[in-house]
């Protein structure tokens, strides 16, 4: 689906900078989802109090913010990790 994203021999330091300025575009859309989750979770009132006696709230709430969360940070990581073989593949076709 991303093969656009995989880089080639014959890539120039255009295409190098358009993939990283996407890559860029699709962690800030995430992680601007994912801090959404997170603050949707914490709004509003309890969802079916009269179930579990509230408790079903605790749950829901929670696992909106770890999946929000969780997204964030393995998007980050991905974002960081993609952008330092980048880094090291510039530093060996340089040498």
């Amino acid at each position: 689906m991303f093969k656009f994203l995989e880089h080639k021999k014959n890539d120039t330091w255009v295409d190098n900078i358009l993939v990283i300025v996407i890559r860029l575009a699709i962690t800030g859309f995430i992680v601007m989802l994912g801090f959404f989750l997170a603050f949707i979770a914490t709004m509003g009132p309890p969802i079916a109090p009269h179930i579990w006696n509230g408790g079903l709230d605790g749950g829901i709430r929670i696992g909106t913010i770890v999946i929000g969360l969780g997204s964030c940070a393995a998007i980050l990581l991905w974002f960081f990790w993609t952008l330092c073989c980048d880094i090291y593949r510039f530093i060996i076709c340089t040498k």
